[in-house]
C-alpha cells in the first residue's frame, strides 16, 4: 500500500462525504509505525491547512495515546475522564484508539474499549468529517478466530462489516470500495466542498435549517409569552440542531423584547454550551460577549452552573436547560419549584447516559407538578444527512436504536381479575394466583445466545433501558462481557415481559479482603459484601456468596401486575439450587420501590447517609437470605440497622422523605409484636386529652408512633413522622404540610392519634 494510493483513496472519500453530507468511519488495522504513517497522510487531507505563522486552530479530537504526527498539534487529546467536556463542540476529525486491557482478572476479559466515549464523541463530528478508529491486528485476529470471550467486540466487528464502514489493513493492499457519487449529490455541493444550505435557510424564519427547528423555536417563544408553569421539553438525537434552536429562540426573545429580559441558561458544564453561544453571537447583532454572559440592549443571557442557580435563585424571565438528561432529576425538579418559565432540552439517545428512562422519569415529575407541560421532538438531522452512515453504525453497534417491543393481547389485564382488598398481602396473593394461570417462563440467557440472536438482544436491552434513566452503551458491553453477570428473561410464549441482570459476588481472596478492611483497596463487582463490611460492620460478609440484582425491568405494558415479584421468586429458586447464600439489591430509595422489595421478602440492611448525585435520593441496600447458613447473619444485619435507625432519624435522616421513613419502619417486624407499657399509653392519652403539653409527652408519642407505623398507611401520618420522629422544627413542618401555625399542627397531631389510639396494643 503506497502513500500515494492511500492519499488518493482518502481524497475520494472526502469528496464523497462532503457531497452527501455524510460522516465516514475508517478503521485502520496495523502496527504502531504503519498506523502513524496512515494517520499522517489522512490528517494532512482531512484537516484544513495551517499557515506557519497562524495560531493553531484545533479541529479534531484524539482519544487514547496521541500519535506523533506533524498534525498532532491540531488535535485535542481527550481521555476517559474529560471527553464529556467536548460534547457540545463541532469537529472535523476524530481519532479513536482502542487499547488492550492489562487486567488478568478472568471477570474482565474485554478490551479497554470505552464505548461510551466512542458513541458520545461521534456526535461531535460534522458533515464531511471522518472518524478514524485505530485497532491492533491482535484485536481483530482474536475476534475473527472466535478465540476471544470479548463478545461485545465480536458483535462490534460484525457491525463494522456493514455498509459505509471502511476497513483498511496493513496486511491487505486493497482499499475498500467507495460508493459512486451520483450527479445530484455533486450538483448540490457548494464551492467550499460542503452541501449548500443557503437557499434552504432563506426560506425559513429565525435562521432555522428545518421546519421542525422552526416549530421548536416557536414553541420556546410561547413559553416566554404564554401562561406560566407550562414548561417545554425539547428532545432530539444528536445533530438535530437542538442547542442551535435554543440559541435562536433566545435571540428572538431579546430582539423583540418590549422590556429588559434576563435569560438564564444552565447545563452540566459551560463547554457543553459552546454551540449555543456561537449561534447567539452569529444571529444577534450588537452584543457584548463576556465569560459567562451575553449583553444586549434588550437584556442578557447568563450562564449559571446548576448548583449556583439553585443556591442563589437569581431573578429570571426564563430559564433554559441544555442537555437536561445529564443533570439529576431532583435538581430539575427544584428548578420547577423556583421558576415558572422553563425550557428543558436534551439528547435522549444515550450519548450523555440518557435513555428512554429519563423521558419516563422526568415526565412523571412534570405531570405531577406542571400538568400543562409540553413536549416537542426534532427528528430531522441538521449537522449531517439523514442517511448518515456513521450515525447508523453507532446506533446499531451501541443499540441506541433498540425499540421497545409493543405487544397486543399478550396477557389479560391481571388486575381486572383480582377482587379489591384493603390488605396488601391479600392483593399480592391474589395476583400470584392469577399469574399461575399463565404460561410464564423464566429463562437464563447466555452472552453467546445474545450474540447469535440480534432480535433477542435488542428486545432485552430495550426493556432494560426502561428500568434506569442512566443507561449507556457501556451497559451493553457489561452485559455481553462480564462473566460474573447472569441474565434472566421472563417470557410469555415468545414475548419478553421482563429482564433481570444479576452480579455474582462474595468469596473474595482473603488478602484482598484484608486490604478492604484497612481502607487500602476497593474491589470491582463486590458491592454487597463490601458495603456490608465497610458500612454495616459485618466482618464475615465475604464468607458468603451473593447474587446482586443490578437491574430488574418489567415491560411498561405489564407493570403493576405482580410480574416483578413472580419473576424474582423464580430467580430465587434457581440460584438457591446453586447454593447461593444471599440475594440483594441497591437502588435509589423511595417508598414505592422499597415497598416492592419488602413485599418480595427483602429486608433493609443500609440506607445511605447522603443523596445520590444522579437520582437525588438516598440509596437503599436490601438483602434476603436463601440458605439456613445465611439466615442468622440476615437477622443480625436487620437488627443492627433498626437499632440505629431510630437515632439516625434525628441526625443524618432528618431530611429523609417522611413517606420513606414510614415504609422503612413498616419493614421492622419486631415493632409489630412490641407492647406499649401502661406509662406510655397514659402519656399518649394525657396529650390527646389536653392534660399535658407536647414536649412533656414526646417520648411516649415517639414510641406510640413507631408502633403505629406497622399499620396501614395513611398520608395524614406524615406530619407526625416529620415532627415526632425526625424532630423537624414546627416552622418547617407547617411550611411543608400547609399548616397555618403551631396550634393547627398540634391539633392535627391530637386528631390523628385520637383516631388511631384503638390500634395500640393493650397495656402490660
Amino acid at each position: 500500500m503506497s502513500k500515494e494510493s492511500f492519499s488518493h483513496w482518502c481524497l475520494q472519500l472526502q469528496q464523497q462525504t462532503q457531497a452527501k453530507r455524510w460522516r465516514s468511519l475508517v478503521v485502520l488495522v496495523g502496527d504502531a509505525a504503519w498506523t502513524t504513517e496512515q494517520l499522517e497522510t489522512s490528517l494532512t487531507l482531512f484537516l484544513p491547512a495551517q499557515e506557519s505563522n497562524e495560531k493553531i486552530d484545533k479541529q479534531g479530537l484524539f482519544y487514547g495515546e496521541l500519535a506523533h504526527t506533524s498534525r498532532a498539534n491540531q488535535l485535542i487529546s481527550v481521555n476517559r475522564k474529560n471527553y464529556a467536556q467536548y460534547l457540545g463542540t463541532e469537529q472535523d476529525v476524530i481519532v479513536f484508539a482502542v487499547e488492550s486491557k492489562g487486567d488478568n482478572d478472568a471477570r474482565h476479559i474485554e478490551s479497554d474499549f470505552d464505548v461510551d466515549a466512542f458513541a458520545a464523541l461521534s456526535g461531535t463530528l460534522v458533515a464531511g468529517g471522518v472518524f478514524l478508529l485505530l485497532l491492533k491486528p491482535s484485536q481483530v485476529e482474536q475476534v475473527n478466530k472466535a478465540q476471544s470471550q470479548d463478545y461485545f467486540l465480536q458483535r462490534f466487528m460484525l457491525q463494522l462489516s456493514a455498509e459505509h464502514c471502511y476497513f483498511i489493513r496493513q496486511d491487505k493492499p486493497e482499499f475498500p470500495a467507495l460508493l459512486s457519487l451520483n450527479k445530484t449529490a455533486l450538483d448540490n455541493r457548494a464551492n467550499d466542498g460542503k452541501l449548500s444550505t443557503t437557499q434552504q435557510v432563506k426560506n425559513l424564519p429565525y435562521g432555522c435549517f428545518t421546519q421542525e427547528q422552526v416549530l421548536a423555536v416557536e414553541a420556546m417563544l410561547k413559553v416566554l409569552s404564554g401562561h406560566r408553569d407550562r414548561p417545554l421539553v425539547l428532545t432530539a438525537d444528536r445533530g438535530r440542531g437542538k442547542s442551535s434552536a435554543l440559541a435562536l429562540a433566545a435571540c428572538q426573545m431579546l430582539a423583540n423584547a418590549k422590556q429588559p429580559l434576563k435569560i438564564m441558561i444552565t447545563a452540566a458544564s459551560k463547554p457543553a454550551l459552546k454551540v449555543f453561544f456561537q449561534q447567539v453571537e452569529t444571529h444577534l447583532s450588537d452584543v457584548k460577549v463576556g465569560v459567562n454572559s451575553v449583553e444586549h440592549a434588550n437584556g442578557s443571557i447568563i450562564f449559571y452552573a446548576i448548583d449556583v442557580l439553585l443556591k442563589e435563585q437569581p431573578e429570571a424571565s426564563i430559564v433554559m436547560v441544555d442537555e437536561a438528561a445529564a443533570l439529576p432529576v431532583y435538581l430539575l425538579q427544584q428548578l420547577l419549584s423556583h421558576y415558572h418559565r422553563l425550557i428543558f432540552a436534551t439528547t435522549i439517545h444515550g450519548y450523555e447516559g440518557a435513555g428512554r428512562g429519563f423521558s419516563l422519569k422526568f415526565g412523571l415529575v412534570l405531570q405531577r407538578l406542571t400538568p400543562n407541560w409540553r413536549k416537542i421532538h426534532i427528528n430531522e438531522a441538521i449537522r449531517w444527512a439523514s442517511d448518515d452512515p456513521l450515525e447508523q453504525f453507532v446506533f446499531a453497534s451501541c443499540l441506541l436504536n433498540a425499540k421497545l417491543p409493543n405487544y397486543s393481547n399478550t396477557l389479560l389485564p391481571i388486575n381486572n381479575a383480582i377482587p379489591e382488598s384493603k390488605s396488601e398481602a391479600n392483593n399480592a396473593q391474589a395476583q400470584s394466583a392469577v399469574l399461575s394461570q399463565y404460561k410464564l417462563v423464566t429463562e437464563l440467557v447466555t452472552p453467546i445466545q445474545l450474540l447469535q440472536n440480534e432480535t433477542l438482544l435488542q428486545q432485552v436491552f430495550a426493556v432494560l433501558v426502561t428500568a434506569h434513566y442512566q443507561t449507556s452503551p457501556s451497559d451493553l458491553k457489561l452485559l455481553l462481557n462480564n462473566s460474573a453477570i447472569s441474565l434472566f428473561v421472563l417470557k410469555h410464549e415468545n414475548d419478553i415481559l421482563g429482564v433481570v441482570m444479576l452480579m455474582r459476588e462474595g468469596h473474595a481472596d482473603e488478602t484482598l479482603v484484608e486490604l478492604i478492611r484497612e481502607n487500602q483497596r476497593r474491589l470491582r463487582d463486590q458491592f454487597l459484601p463490601q458495603s456490608l463490611l465497610m458500612h454495616c460492620g459485618i466482618k464475615e460478609s465475604f464468607n458468603y456468596s451473593y447474587q446482586r440484582v443490578m437491574r430488574i425491568a418489567i415491560h411498561p405494558q405489564f407493570q403493576g401486575q405482580g410480574l416483578g415479584r413472580h419473576f424474582l421468586s423464580a430467580i430465587e429458586r434457581h440460584i438457591t439450587r446453586q447454593g447461593i447464600d444471599f440475594i440483594g439489591a441497591s437502588f435509589a430509595g423511595n417508598a414505592t420501590l422499597l415497598k416492592f422489595w419488602q413485599q418480595a421478602g427483602f429486608a433493609v440492611a443500609r440506607v445511605g447517609f447522603s443523596k445520590d448525585k444522579a437520582s437525588g435520593e438516598h440509596s437503599c441496600l436490601v438483602t434476603k437470605a436463601l440458605t439456613p447458613n445465611a439466615s442468622h447473619l440476615q437477622q443480625v444485619i436487620v437488627e443492627q440497622f433498626y437499632q440505629q435507625f431510630d437515632y439516625w432519624l434525628t441526625d443524618e435522616f432528618t431530611q429523609l422523605p417522611a413517606k420513606l421513613v414510614w415504609q422503612l419502619l413498616k419493614g421492622n417486624t419486631t415493632l409489630k409484636t412490641s407492647v406499649l407499657t401502661r406509662d406510655i399509653l397514659q402519656s399518649v392519652n394525657d396529650f390527646t386529652s389536653g392534660q399535658r403539653q407536647f414536649s412533656s409527652c414526646v417520648y411516649a408519642l415517639h414510641h406510640w408512633l413507631l408502633r403505629h407505623c406497622t399499620e396501614q398507611f395513611n398520608p395524614e401520618v406524615l406530619p407526625l413522622l416529620a415532627r415526632i420522629l425526625q424532630k423537624n422544627s414546627i416552622e418547617k413542618v407547617c411550611q411543608q404540610y400547609g399548616f397555618t401555625g403551631k396550634k393547627a399542627l398540634n391539633q392535627h397531631l391530637i386528631n390523628f392519634i385520637r383516631a388511631h389510639q384503638v390500634l395500640a396494643i393493650s397495656c402490660k
